[in-house]
C-alpha cells in the first residue's frame, strides 16, 4: 500500500506525536524505504547516531531527530525510529478475514468474530477467539486455545503430541500419553514453521501475551513462555522450560528441559543454557552459556534489542 504525506501527518496528529515539518509539499505514492536500497518517493527515518550518506534520496519523506538540511520533506520528532515503525502501519496490506473453503474445521471448534483461516488449514476441537489471523497450511490439533488478536503464519503446527517415555525392566520403551493442551495468549505472533507441542498431562504449553516466535522455532511440552518474549529463528525449547517476561532468545539457541530464565534475559545466537539463572537483565552467550554481562539494559548487543528497563 502506498501513502501520502497528508496521511502521515494525520496519523501523527491522531497518535498525539509532536512534530515539526520542513519543506512541506504535496507528495503522493510514498513507499516504505531504508538506506539498504534507496528509492525515490521513499519514507525513511534517520536516528541520531546515523552518519551515513543521504545522497540518492529525492522527493522523499524523512523522519529525523535533527534537521538534515536536505531538499526532502523532513519531519522532526523526539524518537525517529519508534515514530517510523508506528507510521509504517499505514503501509501494511489489509488481509481479508474469511474462512477459506478448503479449510477443514472440526464441528466442535469455537470460532470467534473477524477470524481469518487460510487455505488448506486444519482446525481441530479448538477455541479461536476474535480477530485471530491464521494463514495457509496451519494445523491446530484439539485442546488448543488461541486468544484475541494473535497471528499464526503458514505451515505452523500447534498441539501435536510430544515424546515422553521410560524403559521397563525388559528394555521395552513405554510411552507416556500426551493429554494436555496449548494456550496462545493475546496478540502473539507465530512465524512460519513454528511447532508447539501440547502439555503432557494436565498442563498446558503456554505462550504469553505479545510474544513473537520467529521462523522454525520449536517448543516442547509444558513450556511456559512469558509476556513480550522474542525468539529469533530456529530456537529450541525442551519440555517444561520457563522463560520470563521480555526475554530475547537469539537464533539457534537451545534451552534444555526444566531450565528457568528470569525476566529480561538475553541469550546469544547458538548458545545452550544448561542451568537455571535467577538474576534479571543478564546476557548469556556460548556453549555452555555463561554471563557475558549484567545490567544489559545499559548495553546494545549486536543483533539484539536493548531490554526495556522497568
Amino acid at each position: 500500500m502506498r501513502v501520502s504525506l497528508h496521511q502521515i501527518e494525520e496519523f501523527l496528529n491522531r497518535a498525539s506525536i509532536q512534530y515539526e515539518l520542513r519543506n512541506p509539499r504535496h507528495l503522493e505514492d510514498l513507499k516504505p524505504a531504508n538506506f539498504l536500497n534507496k528509492i525515490e518517493h521513499g519514507f525513511y527515518h534517520v536516528s541520531s547516531g546515523y552518519n551515513g550518506s543521504l545522497n540518492g534520496i529525492n522527493n522523499s519523506v524523512i523522519i529525523t531527530e535533527k534537521w538534515l538540511d536536505t531538499e526532502n520533506v523532513e519531519i522532526l520528532v523526539e524518537q525517529a525510529q519508534l515514530t517510523h515503525y508506528k507510521v509504517l502501519s499505514l503501509f501494511e496490506e489489509n488481509i481479508p478475514h474469511e474462512i477459506h473453503p478448503t479449510a477443514i474445521i472440526d464441528k466442535n471448534a469455537i470460532i470467534g468474530k473477524n477470524v481469518n483461516i487460510g487455505a488448506y488449514s486444519v482446525i481441530g476441537d479448538c477455541v479461536i477467539e476474535d480477530n485471530v489471523n491464521i494463514q495457509k497450511h496451519v494445523i491446530l490439533e484439539s485442546k488448543v486455545i488461541i486468544k484475541q488478536g494473535s497471528f499464526i503464519d503458514s505451515n505452523s503446527c500447534l498441539g501435536q503430541k510430544g515424546l515422553v517415555w521410560i524403559w521397563d525392566k525388559d528394555g521395552k520403551r513405554i510411552n507416556q500419553p500426551q493429554l494436555g493442551g496449548v494456550i496462545i495468549e493475546e496478540d502473539v505472533h507465530l512465524s512460519t514453521d513454528v511447532t508447539i507441542v501440547r502439555g503432557s498431562l494436565s498442563e498446558y504449553t503456554r505462550v504469553g501475551r505479545g510474544s513473537v516466535l520467529a521462523h522454525g522455532t520449536k517448543i516442547g511440552h509444558g513450556a511456559n513462555i512469558g509476556k513480550e518474549v522474542h525468539m529469533a529463528n530456529n530456537v529450541s525449547l525442551a519440555g517444561n522450560t520457563k522463560i520470563g517476561d521480555r526475554c530475547y532468545l537469539g537464533s539457534g539457541s537451545v534451552i534444555p528441559s526444566n531450565i528457568t530464565l528470569p525476566r529480561n534475559t538475553i541469550v546469544g545466537a547458538s548458545a545452550m543454557v544448561t542451568k537455571n539463572y535467577q538474576e534479571e537483565y543478564c546476557t548469556l552467550v556460548g556453549v555452555p552459556a555463561k554471563i557475558l554481562y549484567k545490567e544489559n539494559y545499559n548495553k546494545k548487543g549486536r543483533g539484539t534489542p536493548t531490554p526495556f528497563k522497568d
